[in-house]
């Protein structure tokens, strides 16, 4: 049975409160409801995680995707990214911006992004610039790993794509069965070259479109 939108995310976020508490000194939350996130296309937990269109302020959809295909990055972004998307309505969807290469991944592997749910796995949001490590402690860590496992159960996605390679280093410590595949990440520096980036991507894209079409009969 279809499950409503908001219904999911104010589940998320309930958890997320509850498991996600010790964040590091310089590292602050999204926001603590749903009136709090990016009104527009935004990868949770900034924003409600789904496609809502190219447009600035689009459309919530009523109902959440079922058994979505996952995408989880690593860390969400930076302080002052996160108020210029909110202000906006919505995440930068450039050529070459995060979702500028993601949405050609999603293109080239042959499925539509109103089927996938956009996550990250360390919650919060990290000082300065949107690029480079998250500061972290143990704790921190710990928690988000928790709540990442509660993010799977909660999504009930059949397929997770891990993007980057500290993405995978936390999927593939939850131990799941074999239904989850690394890709690059949509901002990684390889992509930067104008002469080589539709090829990559389009490299990529078929990965994941293989992967699909091979675990597409597994649920996780």
């Amino acid at each position: 049975m279809a499950q409503k939108t908001r219904d999911v995310i104010a589940a998320l976020l309930t958890e997320k409160l509850r498991v996600v508490t010790k964040f590091p000194d310089v590292v602050t939350d999204t926001g603590r409801n749903i009136d709090d996130l990016i009104d527009g296309t935004a990868v949770f937990p900034g924003g409600f995680g789904l496609w809502r269109g190219s447009s600035f302020y689009g459309a919530l959809p009523e109902y959440f995707p079922e058994a979505p295909i996952m995408f989880i990055g690593h860390n969400f972004d930076s302080q002052d990214g996160f108020k210029n998307s909110q202000e906006r309505g919505g995440e930068s969807q450039l050529a070459h911006s995060f979702w500028g290469v993601l949405l050609r991944y999603i293109q080239v592997a042959g499925i539509s992004p109103n089927d996938c749910f956009f996550t990250n796995a360390l919650m919060g949001l990290k000082p300065g610039s949107a690029t480079g490590s998250m500061p972290s402690t143990d704790d921190f860590k710990s928690q988000c790993h928790e709540f990442l496992g509660i993010q799977i159960r909660i999504v009930k996605p059949r397929l997770i794509i891990a993007l980057g390679g500290d993405a995978s280093k936390r999927v593939k410590k939850l131990k799941l069965p074999g239904t989850w595949h690394k890709a690059m990440h949509p901002s990684a520096r390889e992509f930067k070259p104008l002469v080589t980036r539709e090829d990559l991507i389009k490299l990529e894209g078929n990965k994941i479109k293989d992967f699909i079409q091979e675990a597409k009969s597994n649920l996780i």
